[in-house]
Protein backbone atom coordinates (compact mmCIF):
# COMPACT_ATOMS: atom_id res chain seq x y z
CA UNK A 1 0.00 0.00 0.00
CA UNK A 2 2.64 2.49 -0.97
CA UNK A 3 0.23 5.28 -1.40
CA UNK A 4 -3.02 6.21 0.65
CA UNK A 5 -5.56 7.74 -1.26
CA UNK A 6 -6.62 11.32 -0.21
CA UNK A 7 -9.56 10.25 1.34
CA UNK A 8 -7.95 7.75 3.28
CA UNK A 9 -5.65 10.08 4.84
CA UNK A 10 -8.63 12.48 5.85
CA UNK A 11 -10.59 9.35 8.06
CA UNK A 12 -7.05 8.38 9.24
CA UNK A 13 -6.40 12.23 10.28
CA UNK A 14 -10.25 12.56 11.82
CA UNK A 15 -9.72 8.67 13.84
CA UNK A 16 -6.43 10.40 15.81
CA UNK A 17 -9.12 12.93 16.69
CA UNK A 18 -11.55 10.50 18.29
CA UNK A 19 -10.84 10.79 21.94
CA UNK A 20 -11.96 14.80 21.58
CA UNK A 21 -15.00 14.29 19.33
CA UNK A 22 -15.95 11.83 21.77
CA UNK A 23 -15.69 14.73 24.54
CA UNK A 24 -17.03 17.15 22.13
CA UNK A 25 -20.30 14.71 21.98
CA UNK A 26 -20.57 14.81 25.61
CA UNK A 27 -20.27 18.33 26.12
CA UNK A 28 -22.38 19.63 23.29
CA UNK A 29 -25.39 16.77 24.05
CA UNK A 30 -27.39 19.46 25.14
CA UNK A 31 -26.83 22.58 23.13
CA UNK A 32 -28.99 24.00 20.58
CA UNK A 33 -28.04 26.05 17.90
CA UNK A 34 -29.75 28.16 15.21
CA UNK A 35 -28.64 27.90 11.38
CA UNK A 36 -29.89 30.64 9.31
CA UNK A 37 -32.27 31.34 11.52
CA UNK A 38 -33.50 27.70 12.20
CA UNK A 39 -33.76 26.37 15.53
CA UNK A 40 -31.67 22.90 16.17
CA UNK A 41 -33.50 21.53 18.80
CA UNK A 42 -32.03 18.04 20.31
CA UNK A 43 -33.10 14.83 18.96
CA UNK A 44 -34.44 12.32 21.41
CA UNK A 45 -32.83 8.83 21.14
CA UNK A 46 -34.37 6.46 22.94
CA UNK A 47 -34.31 7.86 26.78
CA UNK A 48 -31.65 10.55 26.00
CA UNK A 49 -31.77 13.63 23.93
CA UNK A 50 -28.91 14.54 21.85
CA UNK A 51 -28.05 17.92 20.23
CA UNK A 52 -27.05 17.52 16.15
CA UNK A 53 -23.40 18.44 16.71
CA UNK A 54 -23.26 15.23 19.05
CA UNK A 55 -24.48 13.22 16.87
CA UNK A 56 -22.70 14.16 14.35
CA UNK A 57 -19.48 14.06 16.86
CA UNK A 58 -20.43 10.75 17.67
CA UNK A 59 -21.11 9.42 13.96
CA UNK A 60 -17.83 10.70 13.37
CA UNK A 61 -16.12 8.75 15.83
CA UNK A 62 -17.49 5.70 15.09
CA UNK A 63 -16.94 5.69 11.94
CA UNK A 64 -13.12 6.90 12.14
CA UNK A 65 -12.49 4.32 14.60
CA UNK A 66 -13.89 1.41 12.65
CA UNK A 67 -12.04 2.76 9.58
CA UNK A 68 -8.17 2.77 11.47
CA UNK A 69 -9.40 -0.37 12.82
CA UNK A 70 -9.71 -1.91 9.24
CA UNK A 71 -7.12 -0.05 7.83
CA UNK A 72 -4.55 -1.75 10.18
CA UNK A 73 -6.23 -5.42 10.17
CA UNK A 74 -5.66 -5.06 6.39
CA UNK A 75 -2.37 -4.59 6.66
CA UNK A 76 -1.44 -6.67 9.30
CA UNK A 77 -2.51 -9.62 7.38
CA UNK A 78 -1.24 -8.73 4.26
CA UNK A 79 1.98 -11.09 2.77
CA UNK A 80 5.06 -8.86 4.52
CA UNK A 81 8.58 -8.89 3.69
CA UNK A 82 11.55 -9.32 6.42
CA UNK A 83 13.29 -6.26 7.65
CA UNK A 84 16.87 -6.76 9.43
CA UNK A 85 16.51 -4.30 12.51
CA UNK A 86 19.89 -2.91 12.83
CA UNK A 87 19.12 0.32 15.82
CA UNK A 88 15.43 1.01 16.86
CA UNK A 89 13.98 3.63 19.33
CA UNK A 90 10.87 3.94 21.41
CA UNK A 91 8.75 6.73 19.91
CA UNK A 92 5.54 5.94 22.10
CA UNK A 93 6.23 9.36 23.03
CA UNK A 94 4.57 10.68 20.29
CA UNK A 95 1.21 9.63 21.07
CA UNK A 96 1.68 11.97 24.50
CA UNK A 97 3.23 15.17 22.25
CA UNK A 98 0.00 14.58 20.15
CA UNK A 99 -2.70 14.47 22.84
CA UNK A 100 -1.15 17.45 24.76
CA UNK A 101 -0.27 19.83 21.18
CA UNK A 102 -3.36 18.67 18.73
CA UNK A 103 -6.36 17.36 21.01
CA UNK A 104 -5.96 19.41 24.41
CA UNK A 105 -5.91 22.91 23.11
CA UNK A 106 -9.45 22.24 21.30
CA UNK A 107 -10.84 21.00 24.75
CA UNK A 108 -11.50 24.78 25.89
CA UNK A 109 -13.43 25.65 23.15
CA UNK A 110 -17.11 26.76 23.60
CA UNK A 111 -19.51 25.36 21.38
CA UNK A 112 -22.44 27.25 22.62
CA UNK A 113 -22.51 29.30 19.68
CA UNK A 114 -22.33 29.02 15.82
CA UNK A 115 -19.29 31.07 15.41
CA UNK A 116 -17.59 29.32 18.39
CA UNK A 117 -18.29 26.08 16.06
CA UNK A 118 -16.87 27.58 12.80
CA UNK A 119 -13.97 28.76 14.84
CA UNK A 120 -13.17 25.67 15.35
CA UNK A 121 -13.45 24.34 12.29
CA UNK A 122 -11.14 26.85 10.74
CA UNK A 123 -8.49 25.40 13.35
CA UNK A 124 -9.13 21.98 13.37
CA UNK A 125 -9.01 22.18 9.26
CA UNK A 126 -5.74 24.08 9.52
CA UNK A 127 -4.21 21.31 11.77
CA UNK A 128 -5.50 18.65 9.48
CA UNK A 129 -3.31 19.89 6.88
CA UNK A 130 -0.01 20.53 8.67
CA UNK A 131 -0.90 16.06 9.95
CA UNK A 132 -1.57 15.18 6.60
CA UNK A 133 1.21 16.41 4.75
CA UNK A 134 3.86 15.57 7.29
CA UNK A 135 3.23 11.98 7.21
CA UNK A 136 2.15 11.97 11.24
CA UNK A 137 -1.38 10.08 10.65
CA UNK A 138 0.08 7.37 12.46
CA UNK A 139 1.02 9.20 15.57
CA UNK A 140 -2.68 8.34 16.38
CA UNK A 141 -3.76 7.98 20.16
CA UNK A 142 -6.67 5.46 19.41
CA UNK A 143 -3.38 3.06 18.09
CA UNK A 144 -2.93 3.15 22.13
CA UNK A 145 -6.11 1.48 22.30
CA UNK A 146 -5.32 -1.02 19.78
CA UNK A 147 -1.93 -1.82 22.10
CA UNK A 148 0.32 -0.35 19.33
CA UNK A 149 3.59 1.21 20.06
CA UNK A 150 5.49 3.81 17.38
CA UNK A 151 9.48 2.67 17.22
CA UNK A 152 11.94 4.42 14.85
CA UNK A 153 13.84 1.39 13.31
CA UNK A 154 17.12 1.60 11.24
CA UNK A 155 17.27 -1.41 9.02
CA UNK A 156 20.83 -1.89 6.38
CA UNK A 157 18.66 0.41 4.01
CA UNK A 158 16.75 3.17 5.54
CA UNK A 159 15.27 4.57 8.55
CA UNK A 160 11.18 4.20 9.04
CA UNK A 161 8.82 4.68 11.76
CA UNK A 162 6.81 0.75 12.30
CA UNK A 163 4.10 0.35 14.37
CA UNK A 164 3.70 -2.96 15.91
CA UNK A 165 2.27 -4.63 19.40
CA UNK A 166 5.16 -6.53 20.08
CA UNK A 167 8.23 -4.67 22.24
CA UNK A 168 11.45 -4.91 20.80
CA UNK A 169 13.84 -6.28 22.70
CA UNK A 170 17.80 -6.97 22.32
CA UNK A 171 19.96 -6.45 19.05
CA UNK A 172 19.75 -7.82 15.22
CA UNK A 173 15.58 -8.62 15.68
CA UNK A 174 14.16 -9.77 11.86
CA UNK A 175 10.32 -8.68 12.06
CA UNK A 176 8.47 -9.37 8.97
CA UNK A 177 6.91 -5.86 8.23
CA UNK A 178 4.47 -4.69 5.38
CA UNK A 179 4.84 -1.04 4.22
CA UNK A 180 1.41 1.32 5.08
CA UNK A 181 3.33 4.48 3.51
CA UNK A 182 6.55 6.16 2.67
CA UNK A 183 8.09 5.47 5.54
CA UNK A 184 5.71 4.08 7.59
CA UNK A 185 5.34 0.39 8.19
CA UNK A 186 3.66 -2.22 10.41
CA UNK A 187 3.98 -5.74 11.89
CA UNK A 188 2.68 -8.81 10.00
CA UNK A 189 1.42 -11.75 11.21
Amino acid sequence: MGRIPSWAKIVLFLSSYSPLFAIVALRAHDSTHSVFGYQLEPVGIGPVELSYLSLSFSVLTVISVVFLALMIRMNRTRQGQLSEIEHYRNRSDMFTEYLLVYIFPFIVFEFSNIYDVAAFLVLFLTVAAIVIRSNRLFVNPVLIGFRYRVYEIETEHDRRILLTKQQLDGNDMTLNTAKISSDVYITTK
